[in-house]
């Protein structure tokens, strides 16, 4: 359960409307469902987002705050568990950002970053910024998180963290890409002690959203889903495709135990191929309470070691990429079908669609 929310995060209006959208009665009821589910209680839960949450700010913030209005107003409408949030989403560069680094903004696409260091020597003298800096993007979500409850007057929302990457990816982003897996194999010290100073700034830069939050943080930008920060953290480790079983859980482990450690469980996203490391993630000392697999790249078949550590599941298919389903329900129901009497599983929808709503209206919202 959240933690009690910060003074100066607290509000006095008398018009609270996501208490007038959603319903108090209601977000209580999610929140009691959530925290049961992740205590292991169900065989799944549905969530939908709108589809208008992505409010990915570039240089011009300013009609920041009214999309967040809008999103959250259409939101309460959405079937399934979706307690409100803000998503403080300014990419994939936010954590590597806190080393330097030229950051580029293209019109139409994501924001990116140049390495702030072209070798590791240079990568581990980097200095970087203090996790709460007020021009790094965890002080700009906190500033987005407060005015966008005092602007709805309500001190019920949730905060999705800035897009927090996992120490690999962090590391990949600083350093040159290929320059860190070179030096895998010629220097894996000096790797380890770079991924440690990655791990120790996202723990830092976590900390700080929770304690500006009053512990209302929600889980990262994607997975859809909603682990409230006491139970876990949430986070990306899309550089696993790249690694072999053997670098994976030669470089990750130690990194993955001592945020395990930190944060008692792991909910984390990676796209693309990764089964072959599912062995590593059901390691004894890492406590993972959830995965986000993307079928036919990674198939729920090759993660039985997670299954059997009683993680959650959340699937999504990449539908032009095989022939055997069309269209998403028809693998949610096979998943379902094929595996639900010994998995569990999150479908997080990413967008209000009617075959996500008909996916609800056959399944129920909830196992």
């Amino acid at each position: 359960m959240p933690e009690p929310m910060p003074e100066h995060a607290s509000t006095a209006a008398t018009d609270d409307r996501i208490v007038r959208w959603f319903g108090r009665d209601r977000i209580a009821g999610w929140l009691e469902r959530i925290d049961r589910f992740w205590s292991g209680e169900g065989r799944y839960l549905v969530s939908i987002t709108t589809g208008s949450h992505g409010y990915r700010q570039k240089r011009d913030p300013s009609d920041v705050p009214e999309r967040i209005e809008a999103n959250l107003r259409a939101q309460a409408q959405v079937p399934g568990i979706n307690p409100p949030s803000v998503f403080a989403d300014f990419g994939t560069i936010s954590l590597p950002r806190y080393w330097g680094g030229t950051v580029h903004w293209p019109e139409q696409t994501c924001p990116y970053i140049d390495p702030a260091a072209q070798d590791l020597d240079a990568a581990l003298q980097l200095p970087r910024r203090a996790a709460d800096d007020p021009r790094m993007d965890a002080a700009r979500a906190v500033a987005l998180y407060r005015e966008a409850s005092q602007r709805l007057g309500t001190d019920l929302l949730w905060l999705r963290s800035i897009d927090t990457q996992g120490p690999l990816n962090t590391a990949a982003m600083v350093l040159e890409q290929q320059e860190l897996m070179m030096a895998m194999i010629e220097r894996p010290d000096a790797v380890h002690a770079l991924l440690d100073r990655a791990r120790e700034l996202l723990v830092e830069v976590v900390t700080f959203l929770r304690r500006a939050t009053g512990g209302r943080v929600c889980g990262n930008i994607w997975p859809y889903t909603f682990l409230p920060i006491a139970r876990g953290l949430s986070f990306t480790e899309d550089f696993m495709p790249l690694l072999s079983a053997e670098l994976y859980r030669k470089f990750a482990l130690p990194q993955l135990r001592q945020l395990s450690r930190t944060f008692g469980s792991l909910l984390i996203h990676c796209c693309g191929e990764w089964g072959r490391h599912a062995a590593t993630l059901a390691d004894p000392e890492v406590n993972v309470t959830g995965v986000e697999f993307h079928y036919p790249f990674t198939r729920i078949e090759q993660l039985a070691p997670l299954a059997e550590r009683g993680a959650v599941f959340i699937p999504y298919i990449a539908l032009e990429k095989q022939q055997q389903f069309d269209s998403a329900a028809a693998y949610y129901h096979h998943l379902l079908d094929r595996h639900g009497d010994r998995c569990r599983f999150w479908f997080a929808w990413p967008d209000d669609t009617t075959e996500a709503r008909g996916f609800i209206d056959r399944v129920g919202e909830a196992g």
